[in-house]
């Protein structure tokens, strides 16, 4: 497009401009210019400064605040403990619970640190699990699981409780005293060490004949397998461990047997191996068995 037309008059040619008009900046104009420019940025930075500043202080009087209503709270009575319930304790009572947890009746319960409970308990020899729960604004709930001792080892002179996997608890004292079979675990057999386990849960459900408290000795060796003493009827049992179901079906089988005809009085022990089951007479029972 042209940037002027030609137009005729009275007065001769003459040209009509279409392009805007442009006033050039003053030197004054440009200086002011280049100054409001200035102080936008500079503003913006104040305004940036003092909102930070601000945030700042907010900040530490919220700080403030939290911490002063902290210490009113752990000082008041309102949060003093009056309850402590404790679950799932069997062998330990509860007096010395509370003394391994470093809790008792009349602290503050806010100022409890309940991981600091926790991890006490765990560090105790009887405790395996444990849970505390605080309960605002005066009540503490601690869940035990203890472990459960299932023998006595013999250690360097000391008796101790152990697990059903044979595993040292903590020692035989007479405020917690327990009458357990006594484990003995020969050299190179340590390695059935696992079948313990497997022999306690074959009493708890039946499957074996007797019962715990019938037993005074379990010994572990690789001739015989698990060795089991029955004090009441002074007669050794021993079968070997890695074919257990079949040999405990076979030993209850027998075992029945030899009461109900009632001659479990003339036996001294019982073997099973493989499924097969020899019974060995004791002496007097022997002597009579020549003579007839």
């Amino acid at each position: 497009m042209p940037a002027a037309v030609k137009k005729k008059g009275r007065t001769g040619n003459f040209y009509l401009d279409r392009r805007p008009s442009v006033t050039p900046r003053t030197a004054q104009e440009t200086v002011r210019h280049n100054h409001s420019g200035v102080f936008s940025k500079l503003k913006k930075l104040f305004v940036w400064l003092v909102s930070i500043a601000l945030g700042l202080m907010a900040a530490f009087g919220i700080g403030k605040l939290f911490v002063a209503a902290y210490d009113a709270a752990t000082t008041s009575t309102w949060f003093t403990t009056k309850e402590i319930e404790i679950l799932g304790n069997v062998r330990l009572p509860r007096e010395l619970v509370l003394q391994y947890a470093g809790i008792q009746e009349g602290q503050n319960s806010l100022a409890v640190n309940i991981s600091s409970v926790e991890q006490k308990l765990r560090h105790t020899p009887w405790v395996e699990s444990v849970a505390v729960q605080r309960v605002l604004p005066d009540k503490f709930i601690i869940q035990i699981h203890e472990r459960m001792p299932s023998f006595w080892v013999h250690r360097d002179g000391v008796l101790y409780y152990a697990n059903e996997e044979g595993e040292i608890i903590a020692p035989v004292e007479s405020k917690n005293f327990l009458s357990l079979p006594t484990v003995t675990i020969e050299p190179g057999a340590e390695s059935l060490r696992t079948y313990l386990a497997k022999f306690n849960q074959s009493l708890r459900s039946g499957e074996l004949p007797f019962e715990l408290s019938t037993i005074s000795q379990v010994t572990l060796s690789l001739s015989k397998g698990l060795e089991i003493f029955l004090e009441d009827r002074e007669i050794w049992l021993s079968f070997e461990p890695t074919a257990w179901e079949t040999n405990v079906i076979r030993l209850k089988m027998v075992f029945n047997d030899l009461i109900k005809r009632r001659e479990m009085k003339n036996v001294r022990e019982i073997r099973v191996v493989d499924g097969n089951v020899w019974v060995v007479l004791n002496i007097s029972a022997r002597a009579l068995s020549n003579a007839n």
